[in-house]
């Protein structure tokens, strides 16, 4: 993709490999989109300007998807203007184009086009769409769209969906490269007081103690999905950060590597975390079940 640097994350599945496409970050070097923040509001609208009164191109917009589940996902795209000026006022619409399992085939295409036009003005925009009713372990591919008149820009990205745990019977019950499985106590960590990381998960005893992160919008709880490791916490420029919040990341401190993974359930009253075989970083294996109700 041209004028874009790849986030640091490399995510994939240890039961079939497939990748979670990550965002990526705008290259710093491109004058028209040298940052992003995609916390920005979406709720600027001004009057709809026609086709024949456009006086700049669409913007460039990248996509990336967050809150990725067996069924559902969250389609994003952002737009940064932070070092542009508009001397003139005019305005775009924004959207996306969702597409089924073939990456070729555009007959049953999904339009949304997203109600109200955006100014074009110093700053970053974003916008984002919900889509459910999706099969698990399944690749889907998207475009964040942006048109002014008859200039369009889209960008196509692809993501795969969680795959479904492994069931086990018996919960706050794990075992770690051991002949005998042991119990487990739970404990909620609040991120803001124990470093990186939004809620976070901690039990076992010494000297293994797993402490599990999760990388959230706004220091809320992860939603149900499949996560994926990342190496050293969650590093990175603050363009990078913003970026991955709510893309299934997780960090199990000093444990995890890029091949480690779990599942996580959030019905709303209690977390679970299911572990199917796996792989920390010093090649041991973590299996089992443990849960806690959400305060």
């Amino acid at each position: 993709m041209k004028n874009l640097l790849a986030l640091l994350i490399s995510i994939c599945t240890i039961v079939s490999c497939t990748k979670i496409d990550t965002p990526n970050v705008i290259d710093l070097t491109n004058e028209d989109d040298p940052t992003i923040n995609i916390n920005s509001s979406n709720d600027t609208t001004t009057d709809s300007t026609s086709d024949d009164d456009a006086i700049y191109e669409a913007p460039y917009s990248g996509a990336y998807v967050t809150y990725i589940s067996q069924n559902s996902v969250t389609l994003n795209g952002f737009i940064n203007h932070e070092s542009r000026a508009f001397p003139e006022e005019d305005s775009f619409k924004t959207g996306f184009i969702f597409r089924g399992v073939d990456e070729t085939d555009s007959s049953n295409d999904q339009i949304i086009d997203l109600e109200g036009e955006v100014p074009y003005f110093t700053g970053t925009y974003s916008f984002d769409y919900a889509i459910d009713s999706l099969e698990p372990n399944t690749t889907y591919y998207f475009a964040s769209v942006t048109k002014n008149g008859d200039s369009e820009k889209i960008d196509w990205e692809s993501f795969t969906t969680s795959e479904m745990a492994c069931n086990y019977d018996q919960d706050n019950y794990y075992n770690n490269d051991y002949d005998f499985w042991k119990d487990a106590s739970v404990q909620i960590t609040d991120g803001e007081c124990c470093g990186e990381g939004s809620i976070g998960f901690k039990f076992g005893s010494w000297p293994n103690t797993f402490e599990i992160r999760f990388n959230e919008k706004d220091g809320g709880y992860p939603q149900t999905g499949q996560y994926f490791g990342v190496v050293n916490g969650f590093s990175g420029t603050h363009i990078e950060k913003d970026l991955v919040l709510s893309t299934n990341q997780v960090w199990i401190e000093y444990y995890s590597s890029a091949e480690t993974e779990l599942f996580l359930e959030n019905d709303g009253e209690r977390i679970t975390l299911t572990f199917c075989n796996t792989i920390l970083r010093d090649g041991s294996i973590l299996e089992g079940k443990v849960s806690v109700a959400i305060p």
